[in-house]
């Protein structure tokens, strides 16, 4: 099993109807007219999401480094590991500890169906402050590659324009959901998706009561946009490339308090001075 398949392991939901799960194209499907979808109507949620990104990185290195099975088992286990640290390829900053948790379910796959050793993280809130949660752990992972898209996207490298038109779509449609889930806001409202958003894109979609519907539900997203390393030169994208689903309502209450923070910082920062409303009372 490959590194992405370990990750996301365990968070598809298995729907037995696709009226459960929302797509990208079921966005825009009352309204073909205006479909399309071009790079300029994503330029303010993009410069968004650098600054997000670039805001929590550091704060949340060291939780994501255990989520991502990027820290040594051993320091996990017994506070620390034989190899010196320039010989283990592994974290050894980690704050975290769990003696009883399983190598094999960490580092890879546990076959085991009568494990003695746990297969699950214990006593996170004595050690983590934000991510709780596999689909935190989901979140910061799309919030990188929204921030890499901004700084590494190349147009021409994607030859087909039905692949682009495609990527631009999954795109507004992901960022509209991680602002949805992670902005404070109105109850029954879109304000929010507006004010750090470009308004003309939201437009373009279902009405406003048909949005908030499939805000709720979960979220298929493109596979490759977890993956941490992205060949922005290639043809990277291809139109219907494998999908994994996303429960946004799964957040912790802690990481959720966190970024609403960090978007209301946002709007303080950057938007407030130019006459922009706050979405939120």
């Amino acid at each position: 099993m490959d590194d992405l398949s370990k990750q996301i392991a365990g968070i598809i939901l298995e729907q037995d109807s696709n009226d459960d799960q929302s797509e990208a194209n079921g966005f825009y499907e009352t309204r073909r007219a205006s479909r399309n979808v071009n790079f300029a109507r994503l330029e303010k949620g993009l410069l968004l999401f650098i600054y997000i990104h670039e805001t929590t990185k550091n704060t949340l290195h060291l939780e994501t480094t255990l989520w991502d099975r990027r820290a040594c088992f051993n320091v996990i286990k017994d506070g620390n590991c034989s190899k010196l640290r320039d010989q283990c390829r592994r974290e050894h900053e980690i704050l975290y500890r769990q003696p009883n948790l399983c190598m094999f379910w960490y580092t890879q796959s546990c076959k085991h169906n009568n494990c003695r050793y746990s297969h699950r993280f214990e006593n996170l809130s004595q050690y983590h402050h934000y991510i709780f949660t596999d689909t935190d752990n989901m979140i910061c992972k799309l919030i990188r590659f929204v921030r890499n898209f901004a700084g590494h996207y190349i147009d021409s490298a994607i030859e087909d324009a039905s692949d682009v038109q495609e990527l631009q779509r999954e795109l507004v449609v992901l960022m509209v959901h991680l602002v949805h889930s992670l902005s404070r806001k109105r109850n029954n409202s879109i304000e929010h998706l507006n004010l750090f958003l470009e308004a003309t894109t939201i437009k373009q979609m279902i009405s406003i009561e048909e949005l908030l519907q499939k805000l709720e539900k979960p979220y298929r997203i493109p596979e490759i946009f977890f993956q941490s390393s992205i060949n922005f030169t290639s043809h990277w994208y291809k139109c219907k490339s494998s999908k994994c689903s996303i429960d946004f309502k799964q957040i912790s209450p802690e990481f959720q308090t966190y970024f609403n923070n960090i978007f209301v910082g946002y709007y303080h920062g950057r938007l407030r001075s130019r006459g922009a409303s706050a979405a939120w009372d």
